[in-house]
């Protein structure tokens, strides 16, 4: 039997070949003429370096795409029970709830995509606004922003989020626009500080009758720190980063995953940029209510626990953005304390700082400073290298003030 070998013309140089030369096109000229430079034996030494230097040149970094199948071979899709993908039942078409058929409901990808932002469409709309609405505020119109069904909570403001879906819709989708509605609306500028009364009878804000105050997400809990301490990268795009966290975090990941910290600007890139793994997503964001992603979560509930005071007073990262904000509030204080105290304040609580709460700061450093010299604590130790008594005390203070409720807390 002879051995069968494929063939090292590609199909359709071999196509040409059968045609007479005078039939070829440009193109189809260029096509066979680059084959034989490609294969010709005279010319191997002269690919070798090319290929070398090709070799050299960085990959750039690819993702999967979504690619619509051709119409004539679409793929079978069945309804499975109780979720269990070993039984598939009847099989299903594509379509919209019958609700919405009258706005001619979709086929394929690209007329549903036209089909979710038709402006005709009351849904796509009134989703979006509401949980841009929760971002800002922190309850959505409709509580329930992962459900606008039968079974959600009704919107406490029905025509609030009517006009915003409208309003929406006639900026022509324009995030940025309703965002600047938003904010420069009275509703948003208002105090946040309450009265009993008004606590006693709308705890939960539903009247919107003063300013949001919630604690801010897991990941901005991190990057606010950074920008406070002056680490915060502004570099955009790339591949993900991993910040520091204990290695014990990844130890028990599936497939043995370890956690190697990124250097230099990567260690401080936006939370946005930290790697994510469904079986051991990074600590820090899990105790402030981050997900792990092993499940669609369009709504984080909000807790208040004492590992989360831990995890800023001790982590790391936390540890770092503390050391760093001291030692930038001891060069702008240049000796003079009150301004050193005022300068960490300023920089976490984002107003000017009252005259007690500087001189509170005050106190707690000078209490640190005594721990430092009676031994009781190591400035080497606070600061991870050699430093003195006093910078080792602002850096214990900055870690208190990062850790203020409301330093994270949006009010």
């Amino acid at each position: 039997k002879s051995e069968l070998k494929a063939r090292a013309i590609p199909d359709d140089v071999e196509q040409l070949l059968l045609k007479a030369k005078s039939e070829w096109s440009w193109d189809e000229r260029q096509s066979v003429f680059a084959l034989f430079l490609e294969t010709v034996p005279d010319l191997e030494s002269a690919r070798k370096e090319i290929t070398d230097l090709v070799k050299k040149v960085p990959k750039l970094p690819t993702t999967l795409v979504l690619q619509e199948r051709p119409a004539d071979h679409p793929r079978v899709t069945h309804r499975h029970h109780r979720g269990e993908f070993t039984q598939p039942k009847e099989s299903v078409r594509v379509g919209v709830p019958e609700l919405f058929n009258e706005l001619n409901p979709p086929t394929n990808r690209s007329e549903f995509a036209r089909w979710l932002v038709n402006g005709e469409n009351p849904l796509t709309a009134r989703v979006v606004m509401n949980r841009h609405w929760e971002a800002f505020f922190g309850r959505g119109i409709v509580r329930t922003a992962e459900d606008f069904g039968t079974q959600s909570a009704p919107p406490t403001h029905p025509d609030l989020l009517d006009w915003l879906a409208t309003e929406f819709v006639r900026s022509k989708w324009s995030l940025k626009t309703m965002h600047r509605l938003m904010v420069l609306s009275a509703t948003y500028r208002q105090d946040s500080r309450i009265s009993p009364e008004l606590l006693k009878r709308d705890p939960r804000n539903e009247l919107i009758a003063r300013g949001p105050r919630f604690r801010i997400d897991a990941e901005l809990v991190r990057d606010v720190a950074l920008s406070a301490a002056g680490l915060l990268s502004k570099k955009m795009g790339g591949p993900s980063v991993f910040p520091p966290q204990p290695a014990s975090v990844t130890d028990l990941a599936y497939g043995g995953f370890k956690w190697k910290v990124s250097e230099g600007e990567d260690r401080y890139r936006r939370s946005l940029y930290t790697f994510s793994k469904r079986t051991a997503p990074f600590a820090a964001y899990m105790t402030f209510d981050g997900t792990s992603g092993e499940a669609c979560l369009a709504r984080r509930e909000r807790s208040n626990t004492p590992l989360q005071a831990l995890t800023v007073l001790n982590d790391q990262v936390f540890v770092e953005a503390a050391t760093s904000l001291a030692g930038n509030a001891l060069k702008h204080g240049d000796g003079d304390r009150r301004r050193t105290a005022a300068f960490i304040l300023r920089r976490c609580l984002i107003r000017l700082p009252a005259g007690e709460e500087v001189a509170t700061v005050i106190g707690f450093q000078e209490r640190q400073m005594e721990r430092i010299s009676s031994g009781e604590l190591s400035a080497e130790k606070i600061l991870g290298r050699k430093g003195s008594a006093n910078e080792a005390a602002w850096a214990m203070t900055a870690r208190a003030v990062l850790n203020l409720d409301e330093t994270i807390t949006k009010e």
